[in-house]
């Protein structure tokens, strides 16, 4: 008896932690925008690829977009249809 609780607990320890790992990759996991309006909700001036693109944006009279690395992320799964001009950042504002 004692050996099938050890077994048991030991086989839940090992299964929580995966269930967390699953939960947390899948918040993160968003990062297909369907379009700059969308995106806007949660990026405000936009998503920028580099630290670069965000300041020449800065530069030319636009908000600073976003550039840490979900932003970066964001970036490179949008920016074939949303960085339209092809300067770096993606819906710019």
């Amino acid at each position: 008896m004692i050996k099938r609780t050890a077994l048991a607990a030991a086989v839940l320890s090992l299964a929580a932690p995966a269930a967390l790992l699953s939960t947390a990759g899948s918040a993160e996991a968003t990062t297909y925008y369907r379009s700059c309006t969308v995106l806007a909700h949660d990026f405000h001036h936009g998503v920028a690829k580099s630290a670069a693109a965000a300041q020449r944006q800065v530069n030319q009279g636009y908000g600073r977009p976003a550039y840490g690395t979900h932003a970066r992320a964001v970036y490179w799964e949008n920016y074939k249809r949303l960085d339209r001009d092809r300067d770096g950042t993606a819906c710019e504002r």
